[in-house]
């Protein structure tokens, strides 16, 4: 027998442990460490890498047998955070750590008294089935604040991801390394091989001291337990970690990655007769580019990415949109997710909040040209404007010095994007709908106060090649972001102080600037403000925007809370590279929040009770709501939430998108979601919603999640929801009128509308090995709308309206028109507006296959379909909508892309 220092705090024992020690035989040892750790004498378990000299004494195939493997330190005495917080594990889990010069090692014996239970289905890497795993996090930075996981469960599928700011998942972020796993007699065990260069650390150290946790997974019974505690109270993640040492005098890593690409693509699209030129019903074509990693130092990383093809990624789902604001829809693209965390700027860490806006939205590099042949003025009669501009090449700079800095840099440039033309005469063109535009954006933080404590900087540009041409009409020529923000925890990480301000500056000729002040995020124009007015002799525009929380994030008191002011001036505009619904806000909220994780009766529940209020710069009240809710875990693995809002007096000052402030109803909104245990092979949830309004409006949704899983290698989805809602206050126009001296020379036309709308997601995936997956995907959505009891504003600040043909004037409908006269034989003229009625049908259809044929290189083989009819009919008939949407033609693009990854 020998000495073995497994180096849990001062603790030192003598034990001859190895890869054949039983269950029973380490229950000694598990009973000295956690006496002491229990008593307090021990504050943070630490263990010691120990150095493979040659690599070929370990196979890779999750065994854990060889005799590397045999009397070296290994990590065990895991603690529960769920479903006992504090408690001792149930089932006994062991860890063990290798390396070299080039590569990390980890080595997991996971046992269990049941293995024929052992939750291990075999899906695509990184998805989210529910499953048995192991992990290891790594703080290679040792800042308390960063770290790299890794995790594999029992049939080998690899997860990896980050955490950001201790406890920020950036779940995009990827490795290439290697894992095995095998299920064994006594369990299971796992080998992973993680190379060094996948790291970030200090190199020029003879030895490194990082930061590392141990985790396992347990679906059958939800638990979850850490090698170093860290309870449900805790605040924070990575700040929780134990200690790793004895990696000694590594060399700096080769951190040179290279993954170049081809693809092609064949689009076929429905048969039709035309006269059109540009229409081709068979469209081939291919692309070439690359993706490149170097790593600068042992801190900085340096990405690019050359002509990106993102032909793989899943297309944005079809919706109705009858509000003023454009939809929001998230980033899909590797290339922009990756590292996004290190971006994110301008929200605090709170409970609650309204209508931040977000200084930094990857989706609009790359955006559908927004000019066209009609809007230069081109009255043409065919055209082809193209879906996306195209990315010339795109570069990040990221990573952490070892003086704390955190540091991001990305540039994006994107290429002018032409449309060809032909006018009635015969004549052909061809005319610029998308300039050329540089995008820029960088982030900084400086940690201080062991991790505790950072202050941040953040700044963004975009400058587009306008040159004189009708871009200038409705295009900024360049718009400029600067922030700053902070965040500072205390009394022992339970409470945290944050905050950010931002300024913003949007530059162009007057006709864009005036545009700008029209918009829907502001409304420089609305009729009845007292502050805000359209100034045409401006060339730029300038607004901040602030947030500022204080929450309370753990504690032994069951007891959460935050508070949140924020501010929003009229004239902050971040569109051009961010996100944003609207300006001219001033907001505050609050939210108590009460929890048990350890109850008497249930696993866990929680509940809560907020209240918020907003103004604009008017002084009108837009927000006035109490809200409540909670959720309970039961000892079954099946949960239950709810959310109640109530709204009380309040104002809307953009539903008549210009026009005067009018009173919202009161009404309330409940939520509600029931979920069963995931870890069986049938699971579902079922949600619904019900709003009810004073003046008669009303929501009803209901929802339905099914998740099977006939083997271990199939999951199947199924999620259906339904919508039925009345609307009484939907707009349709303004018209000028003198005679209409209530509402300032307007008469504000809006109508009740009645919607239906049904979807459904089905998903089915096939894994063939955890290297080789088939993902489908469908989605049939109907949308109808029917519009009726046309009708004008009655009185600012109030919801009375008067209704056309019963109230006052009358209306006709001839043909799909309506026309209005306001007040009958009165000296008002007739308008008229087209029947507002839509049915809306979409089928969305995908397949990938996807093949990772050695570490890092993938093929991909892609279908796409999409199916989409439209007509103006406000009906909803179920059998008309499925019968007519199956009707549809198909339009259909098939894609294979093959990339390979050089690097070490």
């Amino acid at each position: 027998m020998r000495f073995v220092c497994l180096t849990l705090g001062l603790l030192c024992f003598v034990g001859g442990v190895n890869a054949q020690n039983s269950y029973q035989e380490n229950k000694v040892i598990d009973t000295l460490k956690e006496q002491n750790i229990r008593s307090g004498r021990v504050a943070s378990p630490s263990i010691s890498a120990s150095k493979l000299i040659d690599q070929s004494n370990l196979q890779l195939d999750g065994l854990v047998n060889e005799n590397v493997w045999i009397n070296i330190p290994i990590a065990t005495l895991f603690t529960q955070r769920s479903p006992n917080d504090g408690a001792p594990a149930t089932q006994r889990t062991e860890a063990r750590i290798l390396y070299t010069d080039s590569h990390v090692y980890i080595g997991f014996k996971a046992y269990d008294s049941a293995p024929d239970s052992i939750i291990a289905p075999l899906f695509r890497r990184d998805g989210t089935e529910t499953s048995d795993w192991v992990t290891v996090g790594f703080d290679s930075y040792n800042d308390k604040r960063t770290a790299f996981i890794f995790a594999v469960n029992p049939r080998g599928v690899q997860r990896d991801f980050m955490i950001i700011n201790d406890t920020n998942e950036d779940a995009t972020w990827d490795a290439v390394w290697e894992a095995k796993a095998q299920i064994t007699d006594y369990g299971w065990s796992a080998e992973m091989k993680i190379p060094l260069s996948q790291l970030r650390f200090d190199s020029k150290a003879n030895e490194q001291r990082w930061g590392i946790n141990f985790q396992r997974s347990i679906a059958r019974s939800g638990e979850e337990i850490f090698w170093k505690p860290t309870s449900q109270n805790a605040s924070g993640i990575v700040s929780n970690f134990g200690e790793l040492s004895g990696i000694k005098q590594l060399s700096e890593p080769r951190r040179l990655e290279i993954m170049p690409y081809v693809s092609a693509d064949f689009t076929r699209i429905p048969e039709r007769p035309t006269s059109d030129p540009y229409y081709q019903r068979n469209d081939l074509s291919g692309r070439v580019g690359a993706d490149i990693k170097y790593g600068i130092t042992s801190d900085l990383t340096l990405s690019a990415t050359i002509n990106p093809d993102f032909g793989q990624v899943e297309a944005d789902p079809a919706v109705i949109n009858l509000t003023a604001n454009e939809n929001f829809y998230s980033e899909r693209r590797p290339f922009f997710l990756e590292g996004r965390d290190i971006f994110q700027f301008g929200q605090t860490k709170t409970f609650i909040r309204y209508n931040v806006p977000t200084p930094f939205y990857s989706r609009r590099i790359g955006r559908s040209p927004q000019g066209s042949p009609g809007r230069a003025g081109v009255n043409a009669e065919y055209n082809t404007v193209p879906d996306l501009t195209t990315i010339a090449t795109a570069a990040k700079l990221s990573g952490k010095t070892k003086n704390g800095w955190s540091i991001g840099l990305m540039d994006a440039y994107t290429l002018q994007e032409n449309a060809d033309y032909t006018l009635g005469n015969g004549n052909d063109g061809s005319i610029a709908v998308e300039p050329a535009t540089n995008y820029l954006v960088s982030r900084a933080k400086k940690d201080f106060n062991k991790g505790n404590t950072y202050l941040g900087g953040f700044a963004t540009a975009v400058n587009r090649s306008l040159d004189g041409r009708y871009f200038e009409d409705f295009m900024h020529s360049s718009a400029y972001v600067g922030g700053v923000d902070y965040e500072h925890q205390f009394d022992d990480q339970n409470w945290v102080a944050s905050g950010a301000l931002s300024a913003s500056s949007v530059h162009g000729s007057n006709e864009a600037i005036v545009r700008t002040q029209r918009s829907p995020v502001r409304y420089y124009d609305r009729i009845d403000s007292d502050v805000l007015s359209v100034d045409p002799s401006k060339t730029a525009l300038q607004g901040f925007s602030t947030e500022m929380s204080i929450k309370k994030q753990g504690g032994d008191d069951n007891w959460l809370a935050a508070l949140t002011y924020s501010q929003t001036s009229p004239g902050y505009e971040v569109n051009d590279l961010g996100f944003q619904t609207r300006a001219d806000l001033k907001w505050v909220g609050g939210v108590v929040i009460y929890r048990e994780i350890d109850p008497k009766y249930v696993r866990y529940y929680d509940f809560f009770i907020g209240y918020d209020s907003g103004w604009n710069y008017d002084g009108d009240q837009i927000r006035n709501s109490i809200m409540n809710g909670g959720s309970v875990s039961f000892n079954n693995q099946w949960s239950f939430n709810y959310n109640f809002g109530y709204n009380f007096k309040q104002y809307y000052d953009r539903i008549s998108r210009g026009g005067p402030v009018l009173e919202r109803p009161k009404d309330w909104n409940l939520i509600s979601n029931l979920n069963t245990d995931r870890s069986k092979d049938i699971s579902f949830n079922i949600g619904g919603n019900l709003r009810r309004e004073v003046a008669g409006e009303y929501d009803n949704a209901v929802w339905l999640g099914v998740n099977y899983r006939p083997t271990t290698f199939i999951q199947l989805s199924f999620g259906p929801e339904y919508r039925h809602q009345v609307d009484v206050d939907q707009y349709i126009t303004a018209v000028s009128d003198v005679n209409a001296t209530h509402t300032y020379e307007n008469r504000y036309v809006f109508s009740d509308i009645e919607q239906h709308t049904l979807s459904a997601n089905l998903r089915l995936n096939w894994t063939f090995s955890p290297t080789m997956s088939l993902q489908t995907y469908f989605r049939p959505y109907v949308a109808t709308g029917d519009f009726s009891r046309f009708k004008e504003v009655a009185e600012p600040y109030t919801y009375n309206y008067d209704v056309y043909g019963e109230d006052i004037g009358n209306i006709t409908d001839q043909n799909g028109i309506y026309t209005i006269d306001p007040d009958g034989n009165g000296s008002s003229s007739s308008f008229s507006i087209a029947d507002p009625d839509f049915n809306f049908r979409s089928l969305q259809g995908n397949a990938v296959f996807r093949w990772e044929y050695t570490p890092g290189s993938t093929l991909y083989f892609v279908w796409q379909q999409q199916r989409e009819d439209y007509s103006r009919v406000g009906a909803f008939d179920l059998g008309d909508q499925l019968n007519d949407l199956f009707n549809a033609k198909p339009t259909n693009v098939f894609l294979i892309k093959l990339s390979y990854w050089f690097g070490s």
